[in-house]
């Protein structure tokens, strides 16, 4: 007895596709949620499609087929992307605000020691 897989493998791939849409949009949400800066977000909303183009043109140039297995690597790697952008966007937004406080504490040291009689 024979059986076609072709609708399986396509319901497979429409999951697939599915999951990773909503794998970037929950990530962009969140992301402008709780950091509330646009640059923020821009940067995993283009890095993770940029990614994901990447991968399957490698398998392309490789000669990979796009099977059950491969899908779900792509899956996990989206997530290791979308992790790897989570974090080093934490990083950058807090030493950038380390950077903001630092100047301003210099700033307003600065501004107390010009304003203050003995200094002249």
């Amino acid at each position: 007895m024979l059986t076609d897989r072709t609708t399986t493998i396509r319901a497979s791939v429409g999951e697939v596709e599915f999951e990773l849409v909503l794998t970037i949009g929950l990530v962009v949400m969140v992301i402008f949620i709780f950091l509330r800066n646009l640059y923020a977000t821009i940067i995993p909303a283009i890095a993770i499609p940029i990614s994901l183009v990447g991968a399957l043109a490698v398998m392309y140039l490789l000669g990979y087929s796009l099977n059950n297995l491969t899908l779900m690597a792509l899956t996990i790697s989206t997530g290791f992307v979308v992790d790897d952008a989570i974090v080093m966007i934490e990083n950058h937004i807090a030493l950038s605000r380390r950077r903001t406080r630092t100047a301003r504490g210099c700033h307003s040291r600065e501004r107390n020691r010009l304003a203050s009689p003995s200094s002249h």
